[in-house]
C-alpha cells in the first residue's frame, strides 16, 4: 500500500462504528468516545480483541465496570468527594507508576477535564488517600529521571 492511500475500514470495523455511536446514543451522549468503542469491541464475540480480552479476564465484568464508570459523575468531569486535582499533562507519566503507589485492593480512578486531570483513592471524601498517592507518584517521576539522567 502506498503511503498516500488511506487504509479502508472492514465490515467489522464499520460495524463497531455504527455499534458504538448506537452505545453512545443509547446513554443519551452527544459524542462517541474511546469508551464507545471499547464497548462495541467488546460486544462483539468474534472479534480478535474480545476473544484475546476473554482468555484473559471476564469480559462481562469488564463491561459491566465500565458501564458503572460511565453512569458516575465522575465521568461527566464531576470530581468525586476527596478527589485531587493536577496538570493533565502529568497523566501518561503518573498512570505508569501510579498502580505501585495505591495499596493492593485500594479502588482508585482519574478523569480528565480539558488541561486538569483529577485522581481519588479509596473512600470517597478522604483527600489523604490521593494526595498520598500522587506525592509518591511524583517523587517516584522524580527519582527516576534523576537515575536516568545520571546512567
Amino acid at each position: 500500500m502506498s503511503e498516500d492511500r488511506t487504509p479502508s475500514l472492514t465490515p467489522r470495523c464499520r460495524g463497531v462504528l455504527v455499534g458504538a455511536t448506537a452505545i453512545a446514543r443509547g446513554m443519551g451522549h452527544p459524542y462517541v468516545g474511546v469508551e464507545h468503542l471499547f464497548l462495541a469491541i467488546i460486544g462483539d464475540p468474534r472479534a480478535v480483541p474480545t476473544q484475546v480480552l476473554a482468555r484473559a479476564a471476564d469480559v462481562a465484568q469488564i463491561e459491566a465496570t465500565l458501564r458503572a464508570v460511565m453512569r458516575s459523575p465522575g465521568y461527566h468531569g464531576e470530581p468525586p468527594p476527596g478527589a485531587i486535582w493536577f496538570p493533565a499533562a502529568e497523566l501518561p507519566r503518573l498512570l505508569a507508576v501510579l498502580p505501585h503507589c495505591v495499596a493492593p485492593g485500594v479502588d482508585w480512578g482519574f478523569n480528565v477535564v480539558s488541561d486538569q486531570a483529577w485522581i481519588v483513592v479509596g473512600d470517597p471524601g478522604d483527600t489523604g488517600h490521593a494526595a498520598a498517592a500522587l506525592a509518591t507518584a511524583r517523587d517516584l517521576i522524580a527519582r527516576e529521571q534523576t537515575t536516568g539522567d545520571q546512567g
